[in-house]
């Protein structure tokens, strides 16, 4: 991997390579390219020669931008595609377009220079964020996606905010989930969902229509350009991709079942309405009340802990949950294979039933104490799954935080 650093003492750009384990701290750059004979390239810089004031090329205004983030950061490196790939090695260039979503992924920090979006204009600037041409190129869907920090600046290199406080914008800009946008697991999304968020974007190159998504499915495939009809070259490399899509097995039909947060389906939470949610949100209000308060607790407080009473609670509290989640058009799934978090059942079992603490850590306490139970009776899982249904749900709702402090 090459990244490039400013040499403070004759300020002259310096590409280096790493390759791992000794990776240094980097930031990565997500822009649209202009002209081509614009963007600054490897061959420009690689003599380590090109000065930090160097005008020759509209691109070096690129390279002084990320090296003003850099040294707010604290960092030293960072990476740009337009001058850290030897775009003339075929075997290289496969590399690296194998390797761009790891990269980015492992970015301390990703910048998103947004060149026709001005701040300048206060009344105007959130139009012209929501329009910007970035949102619109294939290849900056996985850079969106990949990192845990990006961060939005204007054109004259203001910020703009970061992705966790545009989420909402962005998400509907992109057309694509929170959940995504918040580093879940892309597995979680069907292919026909994943492929559904790179609609209306556009690639130079034809073949790149599927290679930008190689990090978004995970797979590998060899990558060929060549000359020809934009529209045949682009549907032959998607053919492709869904080939070795397939032959993986990420699969392209819905994952009907397949659990999202805690036993909840996802696809079902992600098409409820406002008032649909206010009326979850009144619900998991009164099944959080009836879990911590309801007439098992009394039983407990006067016979002491039993395996009938911890079984009882158990069903009942993944029947209630499903018939929550029913009632709101949600479906329900239990599990049966969480970790334990804990090494004894008392500590955990103490917090649930404090009255002091938070709701979320007397859940929190009740979901820790299973790996005691389960050794009693299986049916326990049923409560867990329930427990730690309401949990994710919560959090998703912004009503508790996370985590939550025991």
């Amino acid at each position: 991997m090459r990244l490039l650093r400013l040499d403070p003492h004759k300020c002259t750009w310096i590409v280096e390579e790493f390759t791992h384990p000794r990776i240094p701290f980097y930031a990565v750059l997500s822009h649209t390219w202009g002209p081509n004979n614009e963007e600054v390239k490897l061959a420009d810089i690689e003599s380590g020669e090109r000065q930090y004031n160097d005008t020759s090329k509209l691109g070096y205004n690129k390279l002084r931008f990320c090296q003003k983030q850099l040294e707010r950061d604290g960092l030293r490196y960072f990476w740009i595609d337009t001058c850290c790939i030897k775009k003339s090695d075929n075997l290289e260039l496969q590399l690296s377009l194998a390797s761009m979503f790891y990269w980015y992924q492992k970015a301390t920090t990703c910048y998103v220079w947004l060149s026709d979006v001005s701040i300048d204009d206060a009344a105007s600037w959130g139009e012209a964020f929501s329009r910007s041409r970035w949102f619109k190129r294939g290849w900056t869907l996985q850079e969106l996606i990949a990192p845990n920090s990006v961060r939005f600046f204007s054109k004259e290199g203001n910020f703009i905010g970061d992705k966790e406080g545009l989420e909402s914008t962005v998400s509907t800009v992109c057309r694509v989930p929170r959940l995504a946008l918040q580093g879940a697991e892309l597995s979680r999304f069907s292919t026909d969902e994943r492929l559904s968020w790179t609609k209306g974007r556009v690639t130079t190159l034809p073949e790149d229509a599927a290679y930008c998504l190689l990090g978004i499915f995970d797979v590998e495939l060899p990558t060929l350009y060549a000359d020809g009809d934009y529209t045949k070259r682009k549907n032959m490399a998607l053919s492709k991709l869904l080939k070795a899509i397939n032959e993986k097995g990420v699969g392209t039909e819905r994952l009907d079942d397949f659990i999202h947060i805690g036993g909840a389906f996802w696809k079902d939470l992600i098409t409820l309405k406002e008032e649909q949610l206010l009326a979850l949100d009144t619900d998991l209000d009164e099944y959080c009340k009836w879990l911590l308060d309801g007439s098992h607790k009394q039983q407990i407080e006067q016979h002491g802990i039993s395996t009938e009473i911890m079984t009882g609670l158990s069903q009942h509290a993944g029947k209630r949950m499903k018939r929550l989640l029913t009632k709101n058009g949600i479906g329900y799934e239990d599990l049966s294979r969480l970790e334990t978090e804990v090494k004894s059942w008392d500590e955990p079992w103490g917090r649930y039933m404090d009255e002091h603490e938070t709701s979320q850590v007397r859940v929190q306490g009740l979901m820790q104490n299973r790996w005691y139970w389960t050794k009693v009776h299986e049916d326990i899982f049923k409560g867990i799954t329930a427990a730690r249904t309401l949990e994710k749900l919560m959090i998703w709702r912004g009503k508790w935080s996370f985590p939550a402090e025991s």
